[in-house]
């Protein structure tokens, strides 16, 4: 990872700067408030292992995010960014999308797996199915410092029932959230509240999603 990504480092150094000089029930106190959650939580930026999806990523967020924004707000810019960009379909016919220097999607699935692979597609051709926009995802909050990991489930289907998905977690001090920006799309479209699976416990989300 280049010099030129700050943003992480940034937040990371208010994070420290507001968890030292504040008493020691600050953290305590301020726990019913969302944002705070993963304003405080523990960053550790890793960035993707292959060189070229790392520079493609590091030029997006700078364009994305700014110094100013804590880490919520950098999150939730990265989600609100693939809900707005990405279109649903089949990633695999896109595979053949260069990244940087001459590397295409493909060769970071080949190399690097579905995570890199199909989160390469969305960031760079715009398109995927719920795995490539959950791992896009991951790759953002990674970047940022955030350890999202991919979810393989069933969520419940418009239709009734559930129907097979994936989506993206994060654990932060033993809790469990849901971030899912396929589904995220879904449901604007359909008319239901904005942020509906975006950082929400499985409590908060009703039974939406079985693992």
């Amino acid at each position: 990872m280049s010099g030129c990504w700050k943003k992480a480092s940034v937040s990371l150094l208010l994070a420290l700067t507001l968890v030292v000089g504040s008493p020691p029930c600050a953290f305590a106190q301020s726990s019913d408030s969302r944002e705070d959650i993963l304003n405080y939580a523990a960053l550790n930026p890793t960035a993707p292992r292959s060189e070229a999806l790392d520079a493609y990523l590091e030029e997006l967020l700078f364009s994305l995010l700014d110094e100013d924004m804590d880490t919520y707000e950098q999150v939730k810019a990265c989600y609100d960014y693939l809900v707005a960009n990405v279109r649903y379909g089949s990633h695999m016919g896109q595979l053949g999308t260069p990244v940087a220097n001459g590397v295409t999607c493909r060769d970071i699935y080949n190399t690097y797996g579905e995570v890199e692979g199909f989160g390469a597609v969305a960031l760079t051709a715009h398109k995927g199915m719920c795995n490539a926009y959950a791992s896009a995802f991951i790759l953002m909050a990674r970047e940022i410092g955030l350890n999202a990991y991919l979810v393989k489930g069933y969520t419940r289907s418009a239709g009734g029932g559930y129907a097979y998905h994936e989506w993206a977690e994060m654990e932060i001090d033993g809790q469990v959230y849901v971030f899912d920006p396929q589904l995220e799309q879904d449901l604007r479209r359909a008319g239901l509240p904005r942020y509906s699976v975006f950082f929400k416990t499985y409590d908060e989300v009703g039974g939406r999603y079985s693992k």
